[in-house]
């Protein structure tokens, strides 16, 4: 797993203790399962991480350190995306543009992945691909049947000039994957990504969809909420009604500087053995906690508390980055 640690240089400066308890919780749970790729702004930045790591008794061991600068720390969008097609492996790299907005600097972590396959051996075809595409905008499961938001396509210019025939066909060359189950014009209040699929809705086993509701008629997300439902219900009549959709109710709204931040359980993160889950402080968290556990009854549910991570509109899933297994030496 890929995790890209916070420094003075992100977004986070002006919270970084804070946000940094949240990655030693990150790296303390993972840590158990799995090896970490631990990537840091420089080796100064290395000794610092470490010092943090001992601080909190989270062991290292299974974690190893990459120097390589970054803009941010959301690996999601701008890490490596490893497929399997029959025997062959490969490492896609997608365009990067930070999420097409004008206040975000990106240029190093769009170059991040040319820079890591020299740090790491891996047994797999390094591929630039020319088409923004952030991979929190992908979920797909062991079927090969994609969700993915049409909207995260039609920024700025590109509003209405997307074929999204011809798009399809590439992202199935792409990802080889089977079927593609589009949604489109839904994005949670203070989302940035304009409708990341992780946002929304996401595969929790083959035929089985968790997905964000608002029951809350007050939050704009109740109504944006409404309509993700019935896209869903027509996806599942796509799939030969297939498919199950289980609701997962949104926290009560968060609010920072007056601005209404994107929070949503859909953030959760699976790793060996385990799923992480975001709480927030919320009336909300432990009905949450025990569907999740319902979901995956063969992992472990462990929560972390998500408050600081939202400030920067992002979440557990956003954070980290799976490498599957047989892609390393």
């Amino acid at each position: 797993m890929i995790v890209v640690w916070p420094h003075v240089h992100t977004d986070w400066a002006s919270v970084l203790d804070r946000i940094e308890a949240t990655y030693l919780e990150l790296c303390r749970h993972i840590g158990r399962h799995q090896d970490i790729i631990m990537v840091a702004l420089d080796d100064g930045h290395v000794l610092h991480i470490r010092q943090r790591l001992d601080a909190a008794s989270v062991n290292d061991q299974n974690i190893r350190f990459i120097p390589i600068a970054t803009n941010d720390t959301w690996v999601r969008d701008y890490g490596p995306v490893c497929t399997r097609l029959g025997d062959s492996k490969a490492l896609l790299d997608f365009e990067f543009n930070g999420w097409g907005l004008q206040q975000y600097r990106y240029s190093l972590d769009n170059a991040f992945n040319a820079q890591l396959i020299g740090h790491l051996n891996f047994k797999a075809s390094y591929r630039a691909v020319d088409q923004v595409f952030e991979a929190g905008n992908i979920e797909i499961n062991g079927n090969g049947e994609l969700l993915c938001s049409k909207s995260c396509f039609r920024r700025g210019n590109c509003a209405s000039t997307v074929d999204f025939s011809r798009l399809g066909k590439q992202i199935r060359l792409w990802l080889g994957c089977s079927e593609i189950y589009w949604v489109d014009d839904v994005r949670l209040a203070g989302d940035d990504t304009c409708g990341h699929i992780d946002t929304l809705a996401r595969f929790c086993a083959n035929e089985v969809i968790a997905h964000t509701v608002s029951g809350n008629r007050n939050d704009p997300n109740h109504e944006t909420t409404a309509r993700l439902a019935m896209q869903l219900k027509a996806i599942r009549q796509q799939s030969g009604n297939s498919i199950e959709l289980v609701p997962l109710p949104l926290p009560d709204p968060v609010f920072m500087s007056g601005q209404q931040l994107p929070a949503t359980y859909t953030h959760f993160l699976i790793a060996n053995n385990i799923v992480l889950v975001p709480v927030f402080h919320d009336k909300q968290d432990s009905h949450v906690l025990k569907l999740v556990d319902e979901l995956f009854p063969e992992r472990e549910i462990i929560d972390i508390e998500s408050n600081t991570l939202i400030q920067q509109y992002g979440g557990l899933h956003c954070a980290a980055m799976q490498i599957p297994e047989g892609f390393l030496t």
